[in-house]
């Protein structure tokens, strides 16, 4: 069966499961032919819909193996700007789940991840902002990655807002907890929904400690 026949449209499914079903058969047992097929397949811009699954396939993969995704990290950035959003954000969530493994690549490519980030959809944002997160754990890019990061939750919608604390305040180091503090302090003043603020006050706690 074709990679294309194992796809969810192809079988005439609306949920993920036969593209989940195709990435478990390729991680399981590091099928670098058909990640290749499968990746030339979405180049080939067949079936918009069959791209969707393709790409999201992809993200799939990359959860399971990251590894097996590696050799494509600029084929992933590149789709960051593809005009199929589900093409973009699935290229942006096998970021997420391989960035630890090449973190020198997310940092060069930084300004594509932020200007993804910004044009993107949620599901775009929230990961990139796992990538941003990576990159702040490494020692050696934390000082540039605070301001990026700080300067994400500054905008970030008040849905998101609390999510993105969070992760932040998982890895955030003591030197810069008084930074992080004040940036949420100062978006405190512009919420209005009592759960964000409730959510901001409990954040907040932690970093007082």
């Amino acid at each position: 069966m074709s990679i294309s026949d194992q796809l969810a449209y192809s079988q005439g499914r609306k949920d993920q499961e036969p593209n989940k079903i195709l990435a478990q058969g390729i991680a399981d047992i590091e099928d670098t032919k058909r990640l290749i097929e499968l990746i030339t397949f979405i180049e080939s811009k067949p079936h918009r819909r069959l791209q969707m699954d393709a790409a999201l396939t992809v993200a799939y993969v990359g959860e399971l193996n990251p590894e097996m995704l590696i050799p494509h990290v600029d084929f992933l950035i590149e789709k960051l700007k593809d005009t199929i959003d589900r093409v973009a954000w699935g290229s942006m969530i096998a970021l997420s789940h391989i960035s630890p493994l090449v973190l020198d690549q997310m940092y060069k490519h930084l300004p594509e991840l932020l200007d993804a980030m910004d044009m993107g959809s949620i599901v775009g944002r929230d990961h990139g902002f796992k990538i941003l997160v990576n990159l702040y754990r490494e020692e050696r890019y934390s000082s540039d990655m605070l301001f990026i990061l700080l300067e994400q939750i500054r905008k970030a919608p008040s849905n998101q807002l609390g999510q993105y604390a969070e992760r932040l305040i998982e890895v955030i180091k003591d030197e810069h907890k008084s930074e992080l503090i004040t940036v949420l302090e100062e978006r405190g003043q512009d919420l209005t929904n009592e759960y964000h603020l409730k959510r901001l006050t409990k954040n907040l706690k932690k970093l007082y400690k």
